[in-house]
Order: C-alpha cells, then structure tokens, then sequence
C-alpha cells in the first residue's frame, strides 16, 4: 500500500511540473524571424492550445527596426503579414513604440 501511495504521489507530481519556458529562438524559428545582434529581449511568452502562439517583445535601435523586418521577410512598410514557414501559415504582426518592439506570431 505504501508502494502504491508513493508512486501516485510521484505521477502527480511530475504532472504538475511546469512546461519549459519558450525561448526566443523558439519563437524566431517559429515565425520566420531573423533577429538583428543589435537586439535585446526583453520577454517571451507562448500559449498553446488548438492554436500556437508566442509573443516577443525586445529592445532595438530604431535603425535596425527596417533591418529585421527586411531579414525577415516582411514587405516595405509592412507590419503584418502571414508567411508559410516549415509548411505551416505563420501570422506576423509587429507594433513599434520608440525603441521597444513586440512582435506576434501565431498559427491556426
């Protein structure tokens, strides 16, 4: 019985383990993003569910802003986007005040 008890106590808690906290390589690799050095992040998140999403938002000079979002395969002047990336449609979305960027990337 005491077996018993301590391997249910065991799977519980490796259940309430917290999943990994995302990376911003992860969510770069996710939404196609080419991040410049000059670059500093400041935050990930990632929700998951029946769609992916993550949100980057980092620090940039104002004059590499053009320089990510040309490596990144964003058209001039534009600030969404939806691109396939590794097979899949990946919707973009970039919101810059001053030198902070946030950058949105989700699928469905």
């Amino acid at each position: 019985m005491k077996t018993l008890l301590a391997v249910l106590v065991l799977l519980l808690a490796s259940c309430a383990t917290a999943p990994p906290s995302p990376t911003p390589e992860d969510a770069f690799r996710f939404g196609g993003i080419s991040m410049p050095a000059s670059g500093k992040v400041l935050e990930t998140q990632h929700d998951r569910g029946i769609d992916s999403r993550y949100v980057v938002v980092l620090t940039l000079p104002a004059e590499d802003v053009p320089k990510l979002l040309e490596a990144s395969g964003f058209a001039p002047e534009v600030m969404n986007d939806d691109r396939v990336v590794e097979g899949r449609h990946v919707y973009r979305k970039v919101t810059v005040e001053g030198t902070t960027v946030r950058l949105e990337m989700f699928r469905t």
